[in-house]
């Protein structure tokens, strides 16, 4: 059974549905439709034990309230995540259902949206029990890693000790404290580095991309542009300084894995990583990503771009019309190819609903004297933006066209 989360049977803020979550997983959408809040949902789910073991060192620290403070605590402590369920009635359930090694499970939310919210919680609360209890493995870096669109702030101000005090998103902490993990991979009082055959291929591929890569230098990150040029940090552009955590947490990941670190598969949710980004290394990030899918590694991306969307159909299209071994630079390379049972990608839409995009197209390839259809990742729904600034060229273009010949009249 594939890893899903249904919501149903009313609205959880914008979004409900069913998603069925495969190794590359997409979420595409306007803002404000849901996308990141579904994310933040299998990132609690995937990340239990971990958020287990973190917040019931508290004190009195029920089943229930472990459960509540690390799903308010997703979106912070004064703008907790169950403020956007709109139902005043019936609620709205929550439904994981996890892969291997709990297949057939399910884990239930339920939250009536009265006086008061109220858990049901089912076999989640023996899953709970079992984590408590020490029968569950919890990983010294978990089993998931949350990149928020806030990751730009780390460059500007490190130390998630102190946003402790801030009311920032435990996502948000939990990745700075991450990147800081991370420096002991990358000291260079001890000269180590991710030297791993992987973690270099994602360093060559990430300094390409940004123009450059984040070095540590005693206690702070500096921006080397070259051998000659190494900037502070915070000096580096608005993208390197939005992006550069992700090509060096997915360098590390390798290094982590090696020492048991982290769980087996472990889960990498990316909200926008497009952000600031001119569209080449856009296509860059998404083909770090796939390579880590196929290193055993599990993605969740919510993006605003077509471009990220154009780069992971490519992905998809080489896996299934290219030879396995064929390398030439006009086409990506065979590493970051995704096969079609890899990849999911849904729309979220204005109106609450959900659907996947991963459609059969209509060619054919012949292979072995058979034929056999080519799935893609159907655009046409998302560009609408397009459609439209095309259609309204073309209305300058005539109005242009009309008014400088009336005015031809008129001087005439």
């Amino acid at each position: 059974m594939a890893e899903k989360l249904v919501i149903t049977p009313n609205r959880l803020g914008p979004v409900k549905g069913s998603f069925e979550i495969r190794p590359f997983t997409l979420f595409i959408g306007k803002q404000g439709t849901g996308k990141s809040l579904v994310s933040q949902l299998l990132y609690f789910f995937r990340n239990l034990p971990y958020l287990v073991r973190y917040y019931e060192t508290r004190p009195g620290m029920s089943n229930e309230k472990i459960v509540r403070d690390a799903l308010e605590h997703l979106r912070s402590d004064k703008r907790p995540l169950f403020n956007v369920f709109k139902s005043s009635h019936t609620g709205t359930s929550i439904n994981y259902y996890p892969s291997e090694p709990f297949e057939g499970k399910k884990w239930q939310i339920r939250v009536q949206f009265s006086e008061e919210k109220q858990f049901e919680e089912g076999e989640l609360a023996a899953y709970v029990n079992q984590i408590r209890g020490g029968h569950i493995p919890v990983q010294p870096r978990g089993q998931a890693l949350f990149i928020p669109t806030e990751r730009v702030i780390y460059s500007h101000a490190r130390g998630p000790s102190t946003w402790q005090l801030l009311s920032l998103p435990s996502t948000l902490i939990f990745f700075a404290d991450a990147l800081e993990e991370a420096a002991r991979v990358f000291d260079p009082l001890e000269k180590r580095e991710a030297d791993t055959p992987e973690g270099r291929w994602i360093r060559l591929m990430g300094k390409e991309a940004l123009a450059g890569e984040a070095v540590r230098q005693s206690e702070v990150w500096k921006w080397k542009v070259d051998e000659k040029t190494i900037l502070d940090i915070d000096m580096a552009s608005s993208g390197q300084k939005a992006n550069w955590p992700i090509i060096l947490l997915a360098q590390t990941l390798f290094a982590w894995r090696n020492e048991g670190l982290i769980s087996e598969p472990f889960y990498i949710h990316v909200e926008e990583p497009e952000i600031h980004l001119h569209p080449a290394a856009q296509v860059a990030i998404v083909n770090i990503l796939a390579y880590l899918v196929n290193h055993g590694f599990k993605v969740v991306v919510t993006t605003h771009s077509l471009t990220v969307l154009y780069a992971l159909n490519n992905l998809v299209t080489a896996s299934q019309m290219l030879p396995s071994d064929l390398r030439d630079e006009r086409v990506p390379e065979p590493e970051v190819r995704l096969k079609p049972e890899q990849v999911n990608a849904y729309l979220f839409t204005e109106d609450g609903n959900v659907e996947s995009i991963v459609t059969p197209a209509e060619l054919s390839i012949e292979e072995n004297g058979h034929e056999r259809s080519v799935q893609w990742l159907n655009e046409d729904k998302l560009r609408e933006v397009d459609q439209h600034l095309e259609q309204e060229l073309n209305h300058i273009r005539t109005y242009g066209l009309l008014w400088g010949q009336e005015t031809q009249h008129v001087v005439g």
